[in-house]
């Protein structure tokens, strides 16, 4: 009997049924594809490394290198298993010409990247191809790395001119390079790969030399300890450069794909809270239609747990159903997810351990639902068979609603029956509607944040409109006077408002155990100044320094808190002013208005505040043609663009991704919901259709509260968004430990924001009215006969 009335369920409620396998199929679909993705991401990562072997600790330098005392240091130093010293030619993106097969010719000046000619290494920090293979080039053959292709269209054949000073050089395209250590644009670097006849030609007569001093030890978390050896060590080792540990290079590596990830993650979770309130709301309704049918089995003697192995029955074929086509799912949608990973990993296969895990994740969510239907179905224990049958009191805390029949023909009336009828149940379209545009709003704002120009006082920057960095290497000073003397220059005068700079050195300080710990300090009287703090405030003393997040976790400090620098073998205590977010240098960063003129610089930067009526572009143009090499000018927007223009298009376009499935789940959600309500109520649709009422004042008594119910929901979700939303980011980039504990959304656009409320407003109007049409087939008769 009980299989007979499960497959009677299964007809009478079709469209129920479809709709909760899609919610289904949809939460398992998120769930093993981020299971998939996240696994794939570090597997690849992983496997990437084992055969590259990237460094443990990474020191640039450009400058005369001592590697007596490089060997020395590293032979005494307990730990390190290898090491090696890798030559680069820098050159400028202007030098470097791309003369495509397909007859166009564009050169590299526009690129941000710090560009170098390198050879292949022998067994460490090597250089792939996509099938994860040492590349080898032959006379007269370059390898581009993969991270330009996003931004340059070069393909294999495709011709690179070299022109520098008197020498000219082609090379012809004949392999794409897959980087382990320098595949992200925050890494600020990037290699091309070229034969050592080559190599050897180029080297010392093209460009600028600059070296990567590499460590490798027996545990690559080793690699801080010793760094603060390697920087207060007294031989004369290279430090003209950034220096970077392997954990750095794993996250800034990952930063993109985990960002995509997080946001199918929060979309997954929001989804799966939906799919459970419709599963709740579908099986209250279907319980409430059942109450006689309850109530007679109930009377007939079948227990209540045979009663409710019908409903649980039908769950478990859904739910299993779900598991299977969201597994489908994820398959067809994998190559979506994972083409950024295959393009800056190589092709890597999903090891049979994701496979395994989110297997483990689908059964957990089958069986989570299953206990989850089991609760809701307890409420048959607290109704009676006469509740059910004599009564009518059903398994909802309120009886039977009235008719609700009347005779309108004026849109206010229409609108008074609306608000009455909002009141009856339609809270489930407020609840989902909150959460959808929640689930809408949240990627969306983080996205633009990623873009917005005020991002980069996350980067160590107050807002400016040209950032000029003067590069580390020889004659530091020299090209710094010359920057200076430029931006000076009486031409100048009513197209520069204003420029800052800031000095970068390094010292040391003491961490809570006594332990030396070196700092790069950004010193200036601007320092500190327009940056997001956590806590505290900028610097205003000779005393006093700002520390970046990360940092002061690292020293175990806050604000208030003394410290200890080192400054030329002498102590000056300072006191903590404040703590603000940076992701720059590794996220270890400080700030003083002291300068500290007995230090030697690590680099310079100058932050320029530019007139109204300056033209920019040219200005900068004008400006790389009289400094020459040795400097970096970008406009800021182009620094954040080329800095985090692959981060923020993957979250981009994973979030236009999450807008086309919230809008489709609006759809689904109204139209079941509205399906129910008409199924319900067709007695009192008919009877009202029966006196005379029109489909239209039909049509709006029941799109009222509808969208009183569902542009409340909205709203709210928008507003929840500001606040909440930035929690929820913030814990996300927090967990990521890049130095970025509190993301403050950018200011928005009204407009955006009421045309993504208006658009997902505009679903469930259509829903209903679709729904509506259906009432012009009705045989009113037949219902009024029934009742």
């Amino acid at each position: 009997m009980l299989k007979e009335l499960l497959k009677n369920d299964f007809k009478k409620n079709m469209w129920r049924n479809v709709i909760l396998l899609l919610f289904m199929t949809l939460s398992a679909a998120i769930a093993i594809s981020v299971c998939l993705m996240l696994t794939q991401l570090f597997t690849s990562i992983s496997s990437m490394y084992e055969k590259a072997r990237p460094p443990h600790f990474l020191q640039m330098h450009k400058g005369e290198l001592n590697q007596v005392d490089l060997d020395a240091f590293n032979e005494g130093y307990s730990g390190v298993t290898h090491w090696q010293t890798v030559p680069m030619i820098d050159v400028q993106g202007e030098n470097l010409t791309v003369n495509s097969i397909s007859g166009k010719t564009r050169d590299l000046s526009d690129c941000r990247l710090d560009l170098s000619l390198v050879r292949q290494n022998e067994n460490y920090d090597v250089l792939l191809d996509e099938n994860m293979h040492c590349l080898k080039m032959n006379q007269g053959e370059i390898g581009v790395p993969v991270i330009l292709l996003d931004q340059y269209e070069i393909k294999i054949g495709d011709v690179i001119t070299l022109e520098s000073g008197e020498t000219i050089k082609k090379f012809v395209v004949s392999a794409y390079v897959y980087d382990a250590q320098m595949n992200s644009t925050l890494c600020s670097s990037t290699r091309f790969l070229i034969s050592n006849e080559d190599f050897s030609e180029l080297f010392e007569n093209v460009g600028e030399t600059e070296y990567l001093i590499e460590a490798y030890f027996k545990d690559s978390s080793m690699a801080a300890a010793y760094q603060t050896a390697y920087e207060e060590s007294e031989k004369k080792l290279p430090k003209d450069g950034q220096a970077v540990t392997y954990t750095m290079i794993f996250l800034l590596s990952a930063l993109t794909d985990m960002m995509m990830a997080m946001v199918f993650l929060l979309a997954g979770i929001l989804l799966g809270v939906i799919a459970l309130l419709c599963l709740r709301y579908c099986l209250m309704a279907e319980l409430e239609e059942d109450a006689k049918e309850i109530g007679t089995m109930k009377a007939i003697g079948i227990s209540e747990r045979g009663i409710q192995g019908l409903y649980l029955g039908k769950i478990r074929i859904l739910m299993t159903a779900g598991i299977l086509f969201g597994w489908m799912f994820s398959f067809a949608f994998q190559s979506f997810l994972t083409g950024h990973m295959k393009r800056t990993f190589g092709n890597q296969k999903t090891t049979v351990w994701g496979y395994l895990l989110a297997f483990l994740i689908s059964i957990l969510g089958y069986g989570f639902v299953v206990l989850y239907t089991r609760s809701i179905l307890k409420k048959m224990r607290k109704v009676s068979i006469v509740d059910l049958l004599v009564t009518e009191r059903g398994f909802s805390k309120e009886r039977k609603s009235q008719d609700g029949m009347y005779r309108v023909k004026k849109i206010p009336t229409n609108l008074l029956v609306g608000l009455r009828e909002a009141r009856r149940g339609y809270g489930v379209i407020l609840l989902l509607l909150l959460l959808l545009s929640f689930l809408m709003m949240t990627p969306y704002r983080m996205a633009d944040t990623l873009e917005s120009h005020e991002f980069v006082t996350y980067m160590g920057s107050p807002l400016c409109d040209v950032l000029l960095e003067v590069e580390e290497g020889e004659e530091l000073e020299e090209r710094t006077e010359a920057a200076r003397e430029l931006l000076n220059d009486q031409s100048m005068q009513g197209k520069i408002s204003r420029f800052e700079m800031l000095r970068r050195i390094r010292l040391q300080s003491y961490d809570n155990e006594g332990n030396l710990v070196g700092l790069h300090i950004d010193t200036g009287s601007s320092a500190g100044q327009g940056l997001k703090y956590l806590s505290g405030k900028n610097p205003k003393k000779d005393t006093e320094i700002a520390l970046s997040s990360l940092m002061a976790e690292e020293l175990d400090k806050t604000v208030g808190d003394k410290m200890i620098l080192l400054s030329d073998k002498t102590e000056k205590e300072c006191t903590v002013s404040g703590i603000y977010q940076d992701v720059t240098s590794g996220g270890r960063t400080s700030k003083m208005i002291c300068e500290f003129p007995q230090e030697a610089a690590e680099k310079y930067t100058f932050q320029i505040q530019m007139s109204e009526n300056a033209d920019v572009l040219r200005m900068i143009e004008n400006w790389r043609e009289r400094l020459g090499s040795g400097y970096s000018i970008e406009r800021m927007e182009e620094f954040l663009k080329q800095t985090l223009g692959g981060v923020s298009a993957q979250v981009k376009q994973a979030s236009l991704t999450v807008i086309i499935l919230a809008l489709c789940l609006a759809g689904l959600i109204v139209f079941l919901f509205m399906k129910l309500r008409i199924a319900k109520e067709m007695g009192m649709l008919a009877t009202k259709r029966a006196m005379g009422i029109s489909m239209r004042d039909i049509f709006l008594q029941e799109l009222y509260p509808v969208l009183l119910s569902g542009g409340s929901g909205v709203l709210i979700g928008v507003i929840l968004t500001e606040y909440a939303g930035e929690f929820i980011v913030s814990a996300l980039f927090g967990l990521l430990g890049i130095g970025l504990d509190r993301i403050e959304f950018s200011s928005i656009p009204v407009a955006e924001v009421v045309g993504l409320s208006i658009a997902l407003l505009m679903v469930p109007i259509a829903m209903v009215y679709l729904s509506c049409r259906e009432l012009r087939k009705m045989n009113v008769t037949d219902y009024l006969n029934e009742e």
